[in-house]
């Protein structure tokens, strides 16, 4: 068990606290946020403090940190913050559900948020500072690199690699032996069958609604069912 601060006091602060108050061992001890932010003192009940000075109220011989940031800015602010906090020596705590079926343990860095529900297969190896959201599968010996965001329902098949701050939208799939180049931004319901370039942008147009209204469509639609 340690002692932790989270990092913010806003929605994503809110569900790490939630997840790790009642799904992990951990203590947490307060919230973190920059001074320009710091409009409160305090939230869940727990002291609120600047970022900048946190040293004072929350030494980093006795606390770790846990910064569930999103992927702004394609994951560099949520980077940037983790790697900061580790300079000033500080450690960080992940959480993984415990609602993960393991035949081994997983291979986890720090500052992971892995939510529930996920199929992780055998010698997948996750990095530091990766979240993953609910329901996703993550097939063998995958490897998914340093500060990467996977959304849900995301199927990746074995041998892939997931490079450095990538993103991965909902529905997406990327198929067997593939490397995905850092900084790779793959949206919603794409498929990836090869290896694709650094910043890379891979889209699926998105639906296109249909001429005609969906009353008239689903009339259609039982006549062929006659």
């Amino acid at each position: 068990m340690s002692k932790v601060v989270i990092f913010g006091c806003g929605q994503g602060a809110d569900i790490a606290f939630r997840y790790l108050a009642n799904d992990s061992p951990h203590e947490i001890c307060g919230f973190a946020v920059d001074k320009a932010f710091l409009d409160k003192s305090r939230f869940h009940d727990l002291p609120v403090v600047a970022h900048e000075t946190i040293e004072q109220a929350f030494p980093p011989n006795t606390f770790k940190l846990f910064i569930p940031l999103g992927f702004q800015k394609m994951n560099r602010l949520r980077a940037q913050k983790y790697l900061d906090a580790k300079s000033r020596g500080y450690g960080f705590v992940s959480y993984v559900s415990s609602n993960i079926f393991r035949v081994a343990p997983i291979a986890v860095g720090e500052n992971c948020f892995i939510l529930e529900n996920q199929s992780i297969n055998l010698d997948v190896r996750i990095g530091n500072n990766v979240v993953i959201w609910s329901g996703n599968q993550i097939g063998d010996r995958s490897v998914i690199e340093d500060h990467v965001w996977i959304t849900s329902q995301v199927a990746i098949a074995g041998d892939v690699v997931v490079g450095e701050s990538s993103f991965l939208g909902i529905n997406s799939t990327i198929s067997n032996n593939v490397v995905l180049a850092p900084g790779t931004f793959v949206g919603a319901n794409a498929l990836i069958t090869k290896n694709t370039v650094k910043n890379g942008v891979y889209l699926v147009e998105g639906s296109k609604a249909l001429p005609m209204d969906s009353e008239k469509f689903m009339g259609i639609v039982d006549a062929t069912m006659r």
